[in-house]
């Protein structure tokens, strides 16, 4: 029976990390998105503009470089959650009822 236990927290353990992974995913191309977006728009602002580009850079907010950071961010945030859910479940006892 105690082969059971381990076993089914295994399973709640592995699909919890899953849908971590996921949403931490889903944050990547939301990132992904409004980066491609930020660029568009700074294209844009070149193209119409008669002032100066390097204004237009030096103003850039959402370089790669921050877009690497806020990718590390989420990462990092997606691997503490699964961790501490970790934490968690090793203080748990999990069974099933049967009907």
């Amino acid at each position: 029976m105690s082969e059971e236990k381990t076993e089914l927290k295994d399973i709640i353990s592995f699909q919890v990390h899953r849908n971590i992974v996921n949403l931490y995913k889903k944050y990547f191309e939301i990132t992904e998105d409004l980066l491609r977006e930020h660029n568009l728009y700074k294209e844009r602002i070149k193209k119409s503009s008669l002032d100066d580009t390097n204004t237009i850079d030096d103003l850039d907010y959402f370089t790669e470089e921050r877009f690497n950071q806020t990718r590390k961010k989420i990462l990092d945030a997606g691997n503490d959650a699964a961790r501490e859910i970790d934490k968690t479940l090793e203080f748990v006892t999990i069974t099933l009822k049967e009907q």
